[in-house]
């Protein structure tokens, strides 16, 4: 029989087998007595160095000695907090005192100087600054300020041989602004006798300054005035110029102002036609003698830019004396004279003695 015979085969495979199968050695099995618990829990044997090498690799697992341990707890321990401060109880407020009135008066300017910051705020500029659209605004020309109103009243009558009934009205307001001085006056006179009116005419004024921030004593101004005669070669007169003023004195009592400008008048109803362009010269002067006792003058020259022209000119003068009650007596005169008066008397006076009521 030989060695690859089937009989062969089969010993070899049974000796396989037998030796495979032959019982494991106690000594040589693994241990599974470990098997699921933690490396601490375990229980090892060292014996040998191989299982001290085993050792070396879990050092770093192993717990610090207890000498280490007992170093390295006070390194990692937390610092012990200070103690704070006991809590000091603060003192109670003082009760104030009722202030005396001179204290109370200190107080005083700093709420002033709010109440003129807010009236600075609030008022408004002119050349310097004007906010867009303000000067639309009725404040602007109607805010606070300073107004002084006068109305006056004349009669005159006679009968007898003569019959003659004067009557003369006027009024005045002036608004003195922030920014702005505002004047108009108006006058009417009329006189009848037995034929009829002998005398029918009145005057109107307007007058708009602003004063300049260059200078206290300069300001620029607008005028337009309105004249009305019966008797004159005209119905009506429109003058309108303008320019600047300059005062060079002014006191508590005293008041100068000296004006020039330019501007044009037209008439309506005269053999004059069309706009006649013209220069302005003018002053005025008021002076207050005592509490009670005033003048005034003004003069005013319209010199014409055409030829042929020629100039006006008109003259007011009164002098004002203080009764009772917002009471005075005024004794008034106006001239007005025209270079081309168109076939009529070229000077017109008129003179007045009235009672004056101011409010």
């Amino acid at each position: 029989m030989g060695w690859f015979s089937p009989q062969s085969i089969l010993a070899l495979g049974l000796s396989v087998l037998a030796t495979l199968a032959a019982p494991v050695q106690a000594e040589d099995a693994p241990s599974l007595d470990g098997i699921g618990l933690s490396y601490f829990e375990q229980e090892t044997n060292l014996q040998d160095e191989s299982d001290s090498q085993v050792d070396s690799e879990f050092v770093n697992y192993l717990l610090p000695q207890p000498g280490i341990q007992s170093q390295i707890g006070p390194s990692l321990s937390l610092l012990e907090l200070p103690e704070l401060p006991p809590p000091q109880t603060l003192p109670a407020p003082a009760v104030e005192e009722d202030k005396p009135a001179a204290a109370e008066e200190v107080d005083k300017p700093d709420t002033k100087e709010k109440d003129d910051a807010t009236e600075e705020k609030d008022n408004y500029g002119y050349l310097e600054y004007v906010p867009y659209g303000e000067y639309y605004h009725v404040d602007y020309w109607l805010g606070k300020a300073v107004w002084k109103n006068s109305a006056e009243l004349g009669l005159n009558g006679q009968t007898g041989n003569t019959e003659s009934n004067s009557l003369r009205v006027g009024s005045k307001i002036r608004r003195e602004g922030a920014h702005t001085i505002f004047t108009a006056e108006l006058k009417h006179l009329r006189t009848s006798g037995p034929k009829g009116l002998t005398q029918n005419n009145a005057y109107m004024k307007h007058k708009l300054e602003w004063p300049l921030k260059i200078h206290d004593f300069w300001s620029i101004y607008e005028n337009t005035n309105l004249e009305y005669d019966q008797f004159k070669a005209f119905d009506l007169r429109l003058v309108f110029n303008g320019g600047a003023s300059y005062k060079p004195y002014k006191t508590d009592r005293t008041d100068w102002t000296l004006s020039a400008g330019a501007g044009f008048n037209q008439e309506f109803g005269s053999p004059q036609k069309g706009i006649v362009p013209e220069a302005n010269f003018g002053t005025d002067l008021s002076h207050q003698f005592s509490e009670g006792q005033k003048l005034e003058i003004e003069f005013d020259i319209y010199p014409s830019m055409k030829a042929k022209q020629g100039y006006r000119h008109m003259t007011n003068a009164s002098y004002t004396i203080a009764l009772r009650h917002g009471l005075s007596l005024k004794l008034s005169a106006q001239d007005r004279y025209d270079s081309t008066p168109n076939g009529r008397k070229r000077n017109d006076l008129d003179y007045a003695c009235l009672l004056l009521w101011e409010f």
